[in-house]
């Protein structure tokens, strides 16, 4: 049985003059215990990660005695499902506050109207309300490990839905609602990684544009900051230091790690063990652990594009629908591609990733969209961006849904592909 549960009093989310919702240290009285200890764990969610989260950490955090976690929760489990439930809820006032200042935008610009919108609320959610953003993507990493956390996820999933049919509707671009929900929850996730704050909010808004020309029927062109960000992240990308059969099986042997048991289990004694070498040669080979990143993120990356190098031919609807059947069967390896990019966004150590996983996606998506729309369709590296988004987004969002809904989505997407292969 799932122990989700909200807070639903309003009186227990504060936000600043700027609708910025934060979290206020254990000084602050005008938090319960309980209250504290709840967005005690957000903070670390959003800084450290879940595998952080310890009665001891919390205890220092809050400066509250461990045994104020069982007796206000009964356990740790029913103190993360509390915070999820609180982030839910704090995320649903700020959408409604969000709705009410839309009030009078220009519901009659269309796409791009409704483009700009996304680069704004994308760019808000991400700042103004950052740690909900990391407890939003942590409940999904959550779900994909234990079961009780379904009908966390599923709140948040029907919260975004909701939002978009409602904003998308305004707009006169119902019909594209889930799409664009699905645009907003991967491009969340990436913008959630810092880089650098003027070249990635310029390119969020060049990437939504972007968005706005298939949703008009046309293909989008690379802007002039999106095709700076890409060749400061290609000239930037560190090198891997796989030289050797030896640094080969330990790079293996990190992704491996990730894969079962998240970032938080990568440490250069675990990789050793499982290479079966010796502590030296690990630290010899990969001396930092923003190198054992770097080495699994590598491994794990060609494992997810190996199989879409083959020729595409089209596949039955089936195919997705027994593929999304539960969190539980979902690839261990799409899950540690998640946690990595979390990790990137937590860890300053590990911030030279970012631009690689922002603006080099869509390498192996470029491939799937032009088996959509033919070999010869001119898919720049924004239309390959924007369908890698695409797919990852409605993955998130269909997991473990009816067939009925998973039918709906994909005759929603056939849509909108039949609109940029007439507008060819």
């Amino acid at each position: 049985m799932a122990m989700w549960q909200g807070i639903s009093e309003a009186s227990a989310f504060s936000f600043d003059k700027d609708d910025r919702f934060y979290v206020k240290d254990s000084e602050n009285t005008e938090f319960s215990s309980k209250e504290k200890l709840i967005r005690a764990v957000l903070q670390i969610w959003a800084n450290q990660g879940h595998s952080a989260v310890s009665a001891r950490a919390l205890s220092r955090a809050t400066e509250l005695p461990t045994s104020s976690i069982y007796h206000h929760f009964g356990s740790m489990e029913q103190l993360f499902q509390s915070a999820q439930g609180y982030a839910h809820d704090a995320a649903r006032i700020w959408c409604s506050r969000k709705l009410e200042e839309m009030n009078g935008w220009p519901k009659n610009g269309g796409v791009d109207s409704l483009a700009r919108a996304l680069a704004i609320l994308i760019d808000d959610w991400t700042t103004e309300c950052r740690d909900l953003a990391f407890a939003w993507s942590q409940c999904h990493l959550l779900a994909q490990r234990d079961e009780t956390y379904v009908a966390a996820i599923d709140a948040w999933r029907d919260h975004w839905a909701a939002f978009w049919r409602e904003l998308c509707g305004q707009a006169g671009l119902g019909r594209f609602a889930a799409m664009t929900s699905h645009i907003f929850e991967a491009t969340a996730q990436f913008q959630l990684m810092r880089w650098h704050r003027t070249i990635d909010r310029a390119a969020l808004d060049e990437f939504c544009m972007g968005w706005g020309r298939w949703l008009a029927g046309e293909l989008a062109e690379e802007g002039p900051w999106r095709r700076h960000a890409r060749e400061q992240a290609l000239a930037s990308a560190p090198e891997v230091a796989v030289q050797n059969g030896v640094a080969a099986a330990i790079s293996i042997a990190a992704a491996d790690i990730v894969e079962e048991g998240g970032v938080a289990a990568l440490t250069h004694r675990a990789v050793a063990a499982r290479a079966q070498v010796t502590l030296g040669v690990t630290s010899y080979n990969f001396r930092t652990s923003a190198d054992l990143v770097r080495a699994a993120f590598n491994d794990i990356y060609q494992r997810l594009i190996q199989p879409l190098e083959k020729p595409v031919t089209p596949v039955d609807r089936d195919v997705p629908i027994v593929a999304w059947r539960d969190f539980g069967s979902q690839p261990r390896r799409l899950a540690a591609m998640e946690e990595l990019m979390l990790a990137v966004a937590q860890d300053p150590d590990l911030r030279d990733f970012a631009p690689q996983l922002r603006y080099l996606r869509g390498r192996s998506s470029r491939t799937l969209l032009a088996g959509k729309l033919g070999g010869d369709a001119p898919i720049s590296p924004l239309d390959a961006a924007i369908y890698s988004c695409l797919v990852s987004g409605q993955r998130r969002a269909l997991i473990g849904r009816s067939e009925a809904e998973i039918h709906a989505n994909l005759d929603e997407m056939d849509l909108l592909i039949a609109g940029l292969r007439a507008g060819l």
